[in-house]
């Protein structure tokens, strides 16, 4: 059964330091959920996880929609953030394949300060590495619209069709999952039950929620947890 343990809409307000759970996202957003705190590998640099569509508003190869230094606000701009309330800037993201499969919805942006973010999931903790995701296997994450919601992976290998700004984009090797979340829980990472990272939370479907297998966002994005 699942079952929120944070209130919803708890994750909606301003919060400095800002952790992972809590409302994010560009400026010309809807905004989602601040996913995690990593390293990317070549560089080192501490970054934000979320998704493209939280972080730079759903930009694909042929419909850039965001650049590299936009403001990130918290909370989003859809939960009423300004730009006095930015907590970074907008460091990379992987476009969407307009034709073809997509792997993830997966986006970094740069706190402007590290003593401005914790690593810490409200309400779950650190994380403690990664697993890949199995039918069967109980999960949970921190949504700022839902709260602390827990649930099961169903399915693997799971194809979906997403629309964002008017076009709709294929996903394919994605995990499926009995786990509460609604509009806004976008970009929460999916943890299991010893706190490892399985994916990253980015649309629903037929009461499923649907998962970036992290295997394939860390791959992506060249980072790691800290």
């Amino acid at each position: 059964m699942n079952r929120i343990i944070l209130p919803p809409g708890s994750n909606k307000k301003r919060r400095r330091p800002v952790g992972p759970g809590v409302s994010i996202g560009h400026p010309k957003s809807k905004g989602g959920t601040f996913g995690a705190v990593v390293r990317q590998r070549n560089t080192g640099e501490i970054l934000i996880l979320s998704n493209n569509h939280v972080l730079a508003n759903g930009s694909s190869v042929l419909d850039v929609r965001a650049k590299p230094g936009d403001p990130i606000f918290q909370p989003s701009a859809g939960s009423g953030g300004i730009y006095t309330m930015m907590i970074g800037r907008l460091y990379s993201w992987v476009p969407f394949e307009d034709a073809g499969c997509n792997l993830v919805d997966a986006a970094l942006a740069k706190p402007l300060s590290h003593a401005l973010i914790s690593c810490e999931i409200r309400g779950i903790g650190r994380i403690r590495g990664t697993a890949a995701g199995i039918p069967g296997m109980r999960i949970k994450k921190v949504g700022h619209a839902t709260g602390l919601t827990h649930g099961e992976i169903t399915g693997i290998n799971y194809s979906v069709s997403v629309p964002f700004a008017g076009k709709e984009y294929h996903f394919c090797d994605q995990l499926a999952a009995r786990l509460r979340c609604r509009e806004g829980d976008s970009g929460s990472l999916v943890v299991d039950e010893q706190n490892r990272a399985v994916g990253l939370l980015f649309a629903a479907q037929d009461g499923l929620a649907v998962i970036n297998r992290i295997e394939h966002v860390v791959r992506l994005l060249n980072i790691e947890f800290v």
